[in-house]
């Protein structure tokens, strides 16, 4: 089996907040502090030298330890770099993005193209839809793919990639352990807990909310991300707010905004709901 010229792109961020509401802090902070224990088995299923290494991080993000206190994400730095990873700062450039999976895409376009190094192989660590054109430009030009991503990524998602690592994977190599009797999908664990409180935010709502202002909310309130917890463990957007009370879905900039039933017949406003 030949070896195999490989570049890697991780979305520290997206990775982290997927482990943690997943399989939780203790996994998300071993994810984080010992990159090694990882990184050998995502690399040692066959002869490959990962050639490029990057991880786009928020130094500003934080992450619980356990113990409840709160790590700033810049305090993984070193041990990334001492995994081989050239660790590059997104901080946010609004309030909620940071524009990693922009900088990936690019990044990860320029390597592909690159008349220096010819990658085999790109492997995308980040649970973020976005990617699909990427992929799918990867894949055209003949590149194998591998992206690490939540279990229950959707169909288009897995279709456009040659390799579909879970989430739940990845921390069972850090020694995370599925519940033996049946239960929620990996992630889903809160499910109730966060369609309850996005059915308050929603009644406590004088108008329409914005999707983003939704996420912060409910971030703010539980801890938990919409994409990191899989929509409630519900797959999508739609089918969460369907679950939580017939919430529906004007599109929109930034995602749109968000209504309770009875405002169907209203004009959408153009501000969030505080």
């Amino acid at each position: 089996m030949s070896e195999l010229r490989s570049a890697i792109f991780l979305d520290f961020d997206n990775l982290v907040s997927g482990l943690r509401d997943g399989a939780g802090p203790e996994v998300a902070l071993r994810f984080a502090d010992q990159p090694e224990l990882w990184l050998e088995r995502l690399l040692g299923d066959r002869p490959r030298r990962a050639l490029l290494r990057r991880c786009y991080m928020n130094p500003a993000g934080t992450l619980e330890d356990g113990a409840g206190a709160r790590l700033r994400y810049s305090e993984f730095r070193w041990a990334f770099m001492a995994a081989g990873f050239e660790v590059l700062d997104c901080p946010k450039l609004t309030r909620l993005k940071n524009a990693a999976d922009v900088r990936i895409a690019l990044d990860a376009m320029e390597a592909m193209l690159s008349p220096l190094t010819h990658y085999d192989e790109f492997l995308l660590l980040s649970t973020d839809s976005d990617f699909v054109p990427l992929l799918q430009r990867l894949r055209a030009a003949d590149r194998r793919t591998r992206l690490v991503a939540h279990p229950e990524v959707g169909r288009i998602v897995r279709a456009a990639a040659d390799e579909v690592i879970g989430l739940d994977r990845l921390a069972g190599w850090l020694g995370w352990q599925a519940s033996p009797d049946p239960g929620p999908a990996f992630g889903a664990e809160n499910a109730a807990e966060l369609l309850a409180v996005v059915r308050d935010i929603m009644q406590e709502a004088e108008a329409p909310v914005h999707v983003p202002h939704l996420g912060q909310m409910l971030r703010n309130r539980t801890g938990a991300t919409l994409r990191g917890s899989d929509f409630a463990g519900h797959g999508s957007l739609d089918a969460m707010l369907q679950a939580a009370g017939g919430f529906i879905r004007r599109e929109g900039p930034g995602g749109g905004h968000i209504l309770r039933p009875e405002w169907l017949d209203q004009p959408p406003e153009s501000a969030e709901a505080s």
